[in-house]
């Protein structure tokens, strides 16, 4: 069964998605939750920084959950024990719940993979209220037996993530700090700069394929109900021998995010000086919650509707090949 062309593919996969609009639910939801769990050890610590050195928690806070893990891992430097404590507590708290996200969201990737097999070319068909039905496979117990299933799979992807993770951190620290005590008093200074901005860079590629590579063994493992160890391999085939497909589904997509994001970072740049006003900055509490759910679901629906193309090419592509599957 040969790949479906681009256009095909995306269509299908936002028509799955459409099908099984729930799902976009559950992963927003529990995406959520595991931003606030990981906020919580971070608010900890800046309680203590606060405690320690005498400043108003909300002052420490202000800059959001990133600059306040900075600011508090620097104060804590000065008090091993609690700075222990502090990464401790993220590290327990990060690595269990993205085991816990990334097991979830394999049960309701086994929704996307049964209703790809089940729905026909729906693709191809005109859009009504048929060809959503045909597609929607979406119930909690598949959603259930299936994060059952994956589970331990799940856990390996997220431990291998978090070691990629660290991996890339540490390399982009070490860059920088090595280039940052190697530039004062020599010829090299005025280039640190630029060092920092190619780290930033390659990091940030880095990152992305991580994404992008952890994305696909996903598909591939619930797909093909193999091990890690088989779609590692599987993976690399996909990639090298149909890798027009991933490039092409993968550029459309993050051109719709640039997108979504440059409207959503307008839309709140026009309501900010709104929202200082007297009484009205009450009024645009809820509509600046509201824009903040809708943003999200938007989001997750169209990295979903993503995740369901590569799913498909792939299913097309690992039938004749891995037929038992």
């Amino acid at each position: 069964m040969s790949t479906l062309p681009l256009r095909a593919a995306l269509k299908r996969g936002g028509l799955i998605t459409a099908a099984n609009w729930p799902v976009i639910l559950i992963d927003f939801g529990i995406e959520s939750l595991y931003k606030l769990a990981v906020s919580i050890p971070v608010l900890g610590g800046a309680l203590m920084v606060g405690t320690l050195v005498g400043t108003d928690l909300r002052t420490v806070v202000a800059e959001g959950v990133v600059p306040t893990a900075d600011l508090v891992l620097g104060s804590l430097v000065e008090a091993p024990a609690a700075l222990v404590a502090f990464l401790g507590a993220l590290a327990v708290t990060a690595i269990g719940g993205e085991a816990l996200t990334f097991i979830v969201k394999a049960g309701t990737l086994a929704v996307f993979v049964e209703a790809d097999r089940t729905a026909g070319e729906v693709q191809a068909e005109p859009l009504d209220a048929d060809v959503l039905r045909r597609a929607s496979r979406f119930a909690l117990a598949p959603v259930i037996a299936g994060a059952q299933h994956y589970a331990r799979r799940a856990a390996l992807l997220a431990v291998g993530l978090g070691v990629v993770y660290c991996a890339l951190g540490l390399a982009y620290v070490g860059v920088v700090t090595s280039g940052l005590h190697a530039a004062p008093g020599s010829r090299w200074t005025p280039a640190w700069p630029v060092l920092v901005l190619f780290a930033t860079s390659v990091g940030i590629v880095a990152v992305t394929a991580a994404n992008l590579a952890y994305d696909l063994l996903r598909v591939v493992i619930v797909t093909d109900d193999c091990s890690v160890r088989t779609a590692l391999d599987r993976l690399r085939r996909f990639i090298i021998e149909d890798a027009r497909q991933v490039i092409g589904i993968f550029s459309v997509i993050a051109g719709v995010d640039l997108i979504a994001g440059a409207a959503s970072i307008l839309a709140t740049a026009g309501l900010a000086p709104i929202a200082y006003l007297p009484f009205v900055g009450l009024v645009m509490v809820p509509l600046q919650a509201a824009l903040w759910l809708l943003r999200g679901l938007l989001f997750e629906g169209v990295s979903l509707a993503s995740l369901a193309a590569y799913q498909t090419q792939y299913r097309r592509f690992s039938r004749d090949r891995w037929p038992v599957g």
